[in-house]
């Protein structure tokens, strides 16, 4: 009885992603995969795996897909008489563990000869998506394929449901699994806390303040961090989880604050009397923020302890959103060109060391950029009326994908 509780929860999380390309330039002839359903029994649940691990290998982008089904004895190194043509074989195999979980059979066979071999075991029924992004993870890395680590982190966002109401939700990249941590109330930006994803940063709104707020993933504690008027924010952790950036208005007047979280004390680290928010790390001793020094919304970097405030961003207006990732920006701008149609909102990749500019998306509004921890790619907020979808960029390939939210509006994410 608790396998098929199992094997129901499977197959409905997995069924849900619905990746659509949206950008593909300079693509060169890949070499062709097919996806063979080797379970002893065709069944709906090795079906929707078949269409998860399709839409993984898509994004991974190292294959031309042959997206047609197929069912096959999963022994034997010969593919389907349909996709013999086919330069690889991924064929997996579904059936019960024994311990009320469900046991993966994958190999990938390359000209028949099979390369990669590895059994996948699922014991929690909601991380079952997460299955089929580990399968394209091995295989990414058995082919030499660009860095992928994110394909297996949670993506932490704030979805607006309501009136004055908002959930705070873990997923992942493809919305596929999606679990709400926080609702009730109304919530701002939401930060992880760590690498590890078991702790995270938000700001609660429904407070007398603004009030930033930590909690844990592993027992559910929520410890109170610090209240600000009008605007309290974090929005930036550095790698040891021990600083944090936080935008804070105890004065009426938004500024930029580090703040220690071993000794609790903070530190003004801009002082304008306009708008300074946004505080990003690009160093130990260095950050980037977003400012209306300009007369408009533009990002600016400054040295923790010095004054002296440098712009970063020359091209496009209401640069109002962006993400740091060493020597690289990705920042969003409002295009008015003949270009587009109307006013648009794209995002842009600028290199700091060469100055060189890459547009990254080409139309609709485009917003909120978040670098992978290993700065390969994007993910970013695409809002087309009232729908919203969560954009993957893979800056190697050049190939950007969305996923979109089937209730309510993304307001913030977060890798």
């Amino acid at each position: 009885m608790r396998f098929l509780v199992v094997w129901c929860l499977f197959t409905g999380l997995i069924w849900s992603a619905d990746a659509t390309l949206e950008v593909v330039k300079g693509v060169q002839p890949l070499p062709s995969l097919v996806i063979e359903d080797g379970s002893a029994v065709e069944n709906e649940m090795s079906q929707k795996m078949h269409a998860m691990l399709s839409a993984d290998m898509n994004v991974i982008s190292l294959f031309t897909l042959n997206e047609n089904y197929f069912h096959v004895p999963y022994e034997g190194g010969v593919a389907a008489a349909n996709s013999t043509n086919s330069h690889y074989v991924l064929r997996f195999r579904l059936a019960p563990d024994g311990a009320g979980g469900v046991r993966a059979d994958v190999k990938l066979l390359q000209n028949s000869t099979e390369i990669f071999v590895k059994t996948y075991l699922l014991k929690q029924s909601e991380m079952a998506v997460f299955l089929s992004h580990s399968i394209a993870y091995d295989i990414n890395t058995k082919l030499g394929g660009a860095p992928l680590e994110w394909i297996k982190r949670k993506v932490l966002l704030v979805r607006l449901t309501g009136a004055r109401r908002s959930e705070i939700v873990a997923a992942d990249y493809t919305l596929s699994y999606q679990k709400v941590l926080l609702s009730g109330g109304m919530f701002g930006f939401a930060k992880w806390a760590n690498g590890e994803q078991t702790d995270f940063y938000y700001t609660s709104l429904s407070d007398f303040k603004p009030t930033i707020y930590k909690m844990s993933l592993i027992n559910g504690r929520k410890e109170k961090i610090i209240s600000s008027d009008g605007m309290a924010i974090c929005s930036d952790v550095n790698q040891d989880g021990t600083k944090l950036l936080m935008t804070l208005a105890p004065t009426g007047q938004p500024d930029i604050y580090l703040y220690d979280t071993e000794t609790r004390g903070k530190i003004q680290v801009t002082d304008f009397s306009g708008i300074d928010v946004s505080g990003q790390f690009m160093s130990n001793d260095k950050i980037a923020f977003v400012s209306n020094r300009l007369g408009y919304p533009n990002i600016f970097s400054k040295a923790i302890n010095n004054s002296s405030v440098t712009q970063l961003v020359y091209e496009g207006k209401s640069n109002s959103s962006f993400s740091a990732y060493q020597d690289n920006l990705v920042y969003k701008a409002r295009d008015t060109s003949g270009m587009y149609e109307g006013t648009t909102f794209n995002l842009h990749l600028l290199s700091l060391r060469s100055n060189t500019l890459r547009p990254l998306t080409s139309g609709g509004e485009n917003d909120f950029p978040r670098f992978s921890g290993d700065g390969q790619a994007v993910l970013f907020i695409k809002q087309e009326g009232a729908r919203s979808s969560l954009g993957i960029i893979r800056l190697s390939y050049n190939k950007s994908f969305s996923f979109p939210l089937k209730v309510g509006r993304i307001q913030s994410i977060d890798w």
